[in-house]
């Protein structure tokens, strides 16, 4: 049976997630008949590359007569595009973030076998990518036991703050080397480059980050009962996203043991080598790469190991997938 042909648009198309969210439904081969690429006023005359062609960007739609609408765009922008998909009765994944905060609204990895009747749901969110691969270790042990706590460092890269931020980050280091006072137009508040930050953003709420505040959220829905804790560094990285964790298991398992779990999971991978991956290791890759697993001195259930990501493409590739699951489901 020939999949149904549909018309799709990815709002944000420009950005970084939308760009990748793009190449992935092209490498997956998803069935599409349109693809409309949207984006801000600032794009306005940008286009975006569609199997050997260039698709012009519009900057307004209604999203009438969509079948699907991949939200790919800052938090903030994000509910005005919710609600027009709704209005236009069109299905949305959100990779925001915005509707990862409604109770409502479900909350899906696709490497965990999510049900019908939540892929049935008009719109279908993603965890944050620090959230979506702390959850994938918790379900891939849970087999053989149950993490109680855990504490994350994540190492975020100038690209967590999108393009603006790589631009960036390269901007002061050539200032640096040039010997040049660095550029006063950044959307870091503290200069990044050969340097690391005790806080990857300003801190809000709770005396957390945005991003800390969205792991801890996301990762509390997704596993719930475990205590977990998140802080988040600027380190001076174009890309990638780095997470030491150390985990409570009940009962604890060898390195050995979690390795394998790991590596036989879906969406997890162990690295091979005793180093671990490094955030170059991770680009480009689908999924969460672990490595350095050992034994919590500190701890008698203790665990500690890291994690390596790409967490646009890890994102894009989730979102694609559960796009995929969602036609699939449907009758």
């Amino acid at each position: 049976m020939t999949a149904k042909l549909l018309r799709v648009a990815v709002v944000g198309a420009t950005g970084t997630l939308g760009r990748e969210v793009v190449d992935q439904l092209a490498e997956r081969r998803f069935p599409i008949q349109e693809l409309v690429p949207i984006a801000s006023d600032h794009s306005l005359g940008e286009a975006v590359e569609w199997l050997g062609h260039e698709l012009a960007v519009v900057t307004e739609h209604t999203l009438v007569g969509l079948d699907l609408v991949f939200l790919c765009t800052p938090p903030a922008a994000a509910p005005e595009w919710l609600r027009a998909a709704l209005l236009a009765r069109a299905a949305c994944i959100d990779c925001s973030g915005a509707g990862a905060a409604r109770e409502e609204i479900p909350l899906l990895d696709p490497e965990r076998t999510p049900s019908a009747a939540a892929l049935a749901s008009p719109v279908l969110a993603l965890p944050s990518p620090a959230a979506l691969a702390l959850a994938r270790v918790a379900s891939a042990l849970s087999g053989s036991s149950a993490i109680s706590r855990a504490i994350v460092t994540l190492c975020e890269s100038a690209s967590s703050a999108g393009r603006a931020g790589v631009e960036a980050l390269q901007a002061e280091t050539i200032a640096l080397f040039a010997q040049q006072d660095p550029p006063e137009e950044s959307p870091f508040t503290h200069g990044v480059a050969f340097d690391a930050l005790p806080a990857a953003g300003p801190i809000g709420v709770g005396d957390l980050t945005a991003s800390e505040a969205a792991a801890a959220r996301d990762f509390a829905r997704l596993a719930p009962g475990v205590r977990a804790a998140f802080t988040a560094l600027r380190v001076p990285a174009f890309s990638g996203l780095g997470m030491q964790v150390a985990l409570e298991l009940e009962p604890l398992l060898s390195p050995e043991a979690i390795e394998k779990l790991l590596d036989e999971a879906s969406g997890t991978r162990a690295f091979g080598s005793a180093a671990g991956p490094s955030l170059r290791d991770a680009s480009g890759e689908t999924d969460v790469l672990v490595g350095r697993v050992r034994s919590d001195p500190s701890r008698v259930n203790g665990a500690l190991l890291w994690l390596a990501l790409d967490p646009v493409r890890v994102t894009a590739q989730a979102a694609v997938r559960l796009a995929e699951l969602r036609a699939s489901a449907r009758p």
